[in-house]
């Protein structure tokens, strides 16, 4: 149940994005060059990474390096 929200909710943002940019490089009667492709890609991507990140920090230990006492 669960992972069919999550999956939903990715793919809801990524459409936003790829929606967004592809939109824009219509606005700008831009032609379909390599660099917009890569752009409509990076919009599927980017939300994994930042997923990744967050599930990274949320399960990686704390290792913070303790402050060393002068005496």
């Amino acid at each position: 149940m669960i992972e069919s929200i999550v999956v939903s909710a990715y793919c809801a943002i990524s459409t936003v994005f790829i929606l967004m940019t592809a939109l824009e490089g219509w606005a700008i009667r831009g032609g379909w060059t390599l660099a917009r492709g890569a752009g409509l890609a990076a919009c599927s991507l980017w939300p994994l990474l930042l997923a990744a990140f967050i599930l990274h920090a949320l399960l990686a230990p704390r290792r913070m390096p303790r402050l060393a006492r002068a005496g």
